[in-house]
């Protein structure tokens, strides 16, 4: 292919060549000591380009004014490179993303947190370009419109990320701490739903229209499964011969097998017919709750749906669409003789969790059973010499 021909512009070393109607502009220099020529394209006359302004940027760039494209290019790679190199916390964040993979609970909500209140305020600094005032600064932009509890997980997020980017050594460590907000005294409430409460909620899982819905709140319900292992379990985890199911990959990192009491077995009876007289996807489906289409549902999607059955069941709107079926089912077993170690084993808690603890230090009748416990174990020692006597007698 010929190339085009150069036409002179009235400008010295500065010409242009046609093609498809439009001209591109280009120019000839030699800088001052220095024998090379250059001869650099500028840009077409569509893009602003005319021989009066090819001819100013000429002189600057003999002037040592303006770089040459070549010096421009080379630049443009070094500021990438630099940038690359950059620990920045949004460059730290994404690395922690790879690390952690699908292992990271909770990825959702932390990526919302990271894209809503990290990435403009502080992602493009480096921790060593930090500041106690941005912290600051950080800790008032996200109190202005959420919780404590809110603005606690944001600054426990940025922590985080920087504690793994020190772990790596892809930065060093702050030589000051990233203090959180105290906790919310009330975020340690429980909520107990009342008889009247549960009964009307049953009420409303009975006739609401959308079956999976009210198949899913009742597991929740009647197990106090976290929402999550709900949505993530699967029918090959499901044995109905051993009246058992297996929830994996939990939040506590532990693989739980769970027996089935008969109210648990009904509703997975009913969820396995729904899904039988669904479409293909849903019939075909590894998922006990699945999606549309077959695949994972998402719990940021169900979350006005799950507040519809609490309002619906008259459940006071502050208490928390699903944790309020956890803490019935903690509570009401605690009130009726179980211990610690089985509530915590039935909510997929590790073992002494102090999540589980809680729970006693609320409920007066497993306060009460606590401590006749006591008094039952010291009592055995007052009435040790006599058993003993009567066992040799």
């Amino acid at each position: 292919m010929a190339s085009a021909k150069r036409n002179s512009t009235g400008y010295r070393g500065v010409f242009y060549v046609e093609r498809k109607g439009e001209r591109i502009l280009s120019i000839f220099y030699r800088k001052p000591g220095d024998r090379k020529q250059y001869e650099e394209k500028l840009g077409t006359s569509a893009q602003g380009w005319t021989p009066a302004r090819a001819n100013a940027e000429r002189t600057r760039r003999i002037n040592g004014q303006e770089l040459t494209n070549n010096e421009r290019r080379q630049a443009q790679a070094e500021a990438k490179r630099n940038a690359e190199s950059r620990s920045t916390i949004e460059r730290l964040w994404q690395l922690y993303l790879e690390s952690k993979g699908n292992q990271l609970k909770g990825v959702v909500t932390d990526k919302n947190r990271f894209d809503l209140h990290l990435s403009k305020p502080v992602g493009n600094k480096t921790p060593q370009e930090l500041v106690p005032l941005d912290i600051e600064r950080l800790r008032r932009q996200v109190a202005k419109n959420h919780s404590i509890a809110t603005t606690r997980n944001v600054l426990e997020l940025l922590r985080r990320i920087i504690n793994f980017g020190v772990r790596q050594r892809h930065c060093a460590a702050l030589d000051w701490t990233i203090e959180l907000p105290k906790q919310d005294p009330n975020s340690e409430r429980i909520e107990v739903l009342t008889p009247e409460q549960f009964q009307n909620l049953q009420q409303v899982w009975e006739s609401h229209p959308d079956r999976q819905l009210a198949h899913l709140h009742q597991f929740i319900g009647w197990t106090g499964s976290r929402p999550s292992e709900a949505l993530k379990l699967l029918w090959k985890d499901v044995d109905f011969g051993r009246r058992n199911y297996t929830k994996r990959d939990t939040k506590s990192g532990q693989t739980l097998l769970q027996l089935m009491n008969e109210k648990v077995r009904e509703v997975l009876l009913q969820q396995r017919g729904l899904l039988n007289n669904s479409s293909a996807e849903l019939q075909e489906s590894s998922y006990v709750f699945p999606a549309s289409d077959g695949g994972l549902c998402r719990l940021d999607s169900l979350k006005k749906r799950f507040s519809q059955l609490r309002n619906l069941a008259g459940i006071p709107k502050e208490f928390r669409q699903n944790y309020c079926l956890r803490d019935t089912v903690a509570s009401m077993m605690l009130s009726n003789g179980a211990t610690l170690a089985e509530v915590a084993h039935q909510l997929g808690h590790a073992p002494g969790s102090p999540m589980t603890k809680r729970y006693a230090k609320f409920i007066p009748a497993a306060q009460q059973s606590i401590a006749n416990k006591a008094q039952e174990a010291m009592s055995s020692l007052l009435n040790h010499d006599a058993d003993q006597a009567a066992n040799t007698g």
